[in-house]
């Protein structure tokens, strides 16, 4: 089988380190099958490689995503990516999760779309004890959607690369990646004045991700002073996606 490019490579065996994350979620797979090493992504695609895995390496698959495509034999059209502890991604063909279905996912993988297990209701900071303005410790006012999105980021439980504290206004959040496609785990983001959000933008964690082109966003401050809202949305209202 032909590596494909920024996949697998023939000679680079070097680790890439990743780090230990919440085993019970995650299950012990093997690289499999390449030339050489398989490339570790920052994101779900090509052309992000953080660090190289020898094949034979050990991985800890949280979950799987398809972007599109079942052909196994062509990275560009089978995009079917695995989820590390660490946060970042490698290719499914060249890891020993079982073979993908019709449906481009494998047997018995969990779907990283699949829903949060996130109790909103958690969040330490609810109205009325955040109607007026306090400090979180986090960089932002409690009962801010800003407060709230970093929470949901620090309690959900999911691997993530990237500390979702001291970023700023919303408009101003960048996460490790953003992108148009939801998943769940993902902060929605708007730009400032973009579909209803204010001045300072506006950032929602995402909960559900449904098939008919809407999802579902836990928030704070949106139409209702520093209190908690839950909506179902168009994917397309916010102005991008960002994967911390």
């Amino acid at each position: 089988m032909a590596a494909t490019a920024g996949i697998a490579a023939g000679s680079l065996a070097w680790s890439a380190g990743i780090a230990a994350g919440p085993a019970d979620a995650a299950t012990t797979y093997h690289v499999q099958g390449t030339t050489g090493s398989l490339a570790v992504q920052s994101q779900p695609a090509v052309d992000h490689v953080t660090g190289w895995l020898a094949n034979g390496a050990a991985v800890q698959v949280v979950c799987q995503i398809n972007n599109g495509g079942t052909d196994p034999y062509d990275g560009l059209t089978s995009r079917t990516w695995d989820e590390l502890t660490s946060g970042n991604w490698v290719y499914d063909w060249y890891v020993s999760t079982p073979r993908q279905g019709s449906d481009g996912f494998s047997p018995g993988v969990p779907h990283c779309d699949a829903a949060t297990g996130l109790n909103p209701y958690n969040y330490p900071w609810p109205y009325p004890q955040s109607a007026t303005w306090v400090a979180d410790g986090h960089g932002y006012w409690e009962g801010e959607c800003t407060s709230f999105a970093a929470w949901a980021i620090r309690a959900d439980g999911r691997p993530h690369r990237k500390s979702p504290d001291w970023l700023g206004d919303a408009s101003m959040w960048t996460g490790s990646y953003s992108e148009s496609t939801p998943h769940v785990g993902d902060i929605a983001q708007w730009d400032p004045w973009h579909n209803q959000a204010f001045g300072g933008g506006h950032v929602a964690y995402v909960a559900a991700v449904y098939p008919n082109g809407t999802i579902k966003v836990y928030e704070y401050n949106w139409g209702n002073f520093h209190q908690f809202n839950i909506r179902v949305i168009s994917s397309g209202a916010p102005s991008r996606y960002l994967h911390f």
